[in-house]
């Protein structure tokens, strides 16, 4: 049987949550503007995962302030143009090649 954690915990976890930068869901009727920034952002956060850097790390090797990298990894991506993360991540990919896919919904008559 589990046990469920106590009141004392709950409030240790609910407190810690608060402090940090929450990263942002996709919302499921999101253009086709806010999908593409949002894996732009995936890609960053890959990066980071997969060599294992910290966000600090990250953005100096871009070249911009850790606030901003902050901003990219946890999906805040208002304050950004495609072509702006996009520049940012041929840093990391210099020659990377983008495609978009373009997938078409069958009407029904």
């Amino acid at each position: 049987m589990t046990k469920f954690p106590s009141e004392q915990e709950l409030k240790e976890v609910r407190d810690a949550l608060e402090e940090g930068v929450a990263a942002r869901m996709l919302s499921p009727d999101a253009g086709p503007v806010e999908r593409l920034k949002f894996s732009l952002c995936e890609q960053f956060v890959s990066y980071l995962l997969e060599h294992k850097i910290t966000q600090r790390e990250l953005a100096e090797k871009i070249g911009i302030d850790e606030s901003l990298m902050s901003k990219i990894v946890h999906y805040n991506f208002d304050d950004f143009t495609i072509d702006r993360l996009v520049k940012y991540l041929s840093v990391l990919f210099p020659r990377a090649d983008l495609e978009i896919l373009i997938k078409n919904e069958k009407k029904v008559a």
